[in-house]
């Protein structure tokens, strides 16, 4: 997962309990549960998707991938507190998703994670087609065209050009003021970097219908997805299924 490497390769990230329950139930409805099917979550962050996965659907294997060490760390750690048939189905693995070896599966989900990928977008939904079995699912979270987030990506730049460790403590202190009751100080500091990070890609009309349906990825549903927070990215959610 090309995902600025040099910034994410050494930090945590750990999702909102409320966004993995969502995302584990949009994935849920477009999944069969009467079959053994295999799943990836890409950018999987310390775990909290897979784990809602596997006991939703207690036939599948999952494999949950991440660029940073310390995510994968905390993944196995919870994994280490599981029974062992479920442990059984669960794998997790520190990887840069564009340079790992493919291996299709039946569904790839992604949460957050795909608008940061550096790189041409076609190139990176033909990956993700090519990791796909024919009939496979995708289901990706991302943030889509509307002013609000071009605007907040233009402010991301500059906040960029100004980085400073009294930035960052103030970045901290309006997150305690808005988030404080909801999260910790551990999960705000964890989110301070993505407010210098300005997205690479949007789910626009052209990557839903053209450069989707050009690596064989036809579009299924888009489901809403809440945001939390007026600093944060406005996300949908995309299912797509792999052309038989």
């Amino acid at each position: 997962m090309s995902v600025r490497t040099n910034e994410f390769s050494d930090r945590t990230c750990s999702a909102p309990a409320e966004r993995s329950a969502r995302m584990c139930d949009i994935v849920v409805q477009h999944v069969a549960r009467n079959r053994a099917v295999e799943g990836l979550d890409l950018g999987c962050g310390t775990g909290s998707l897979v784990f809602l996965l596997a006991a939703a659907l207690p036939t599948a294997t999952l494999t949950g991938i991440d660029v940073s060490a310390p995510n994968i760390r905390r993944a196995e750690g919870h994994r280490a507190t599981l029974d062992a048939a479920t442990a059984a189905r669960i794998r997790f693995e520190q990887a840069d998703y564009l340079t790992r070896p493919a291996s299709p599966v039946d569904v790839i989900a992604s949460d957050g994670v795909l608008h940061l990928i550096p790189g041409d977008t076609r190139a990176l939904f033909a990956r993700l087609s090519a990791d796909l079995r024919p009939g496979g699912t995708l289901v990706v979270c991302m943030p889509y065209d509307c002013a609000y987030n071009y605007a907040f990506a233009v402010l991301r730049r500059l906040l960029r050009l100004v980085r400073s460790r009294a930035l960052d403590a103030l970045i901290l202190q309006v997150g305690r003021l808005l988030h404080g009751t909801q999260m910790d100080d551990e999960g705000l500091r964890e989110r301070i970097p993505y407010m210098y990070i300005a997205p690479q890609r949007m789910a626009g009309r052209r990557l839903r219908e053209t450069i989707a349906a050009s690596v064989g990825l036809r579009l299924m549903a888009r489901h809403p997805m809440a945001s939390v927070s007026l600093s944060q990215l406005k996300h949908e959610v995309l299912v797509f299924e792999k052309a038989a």
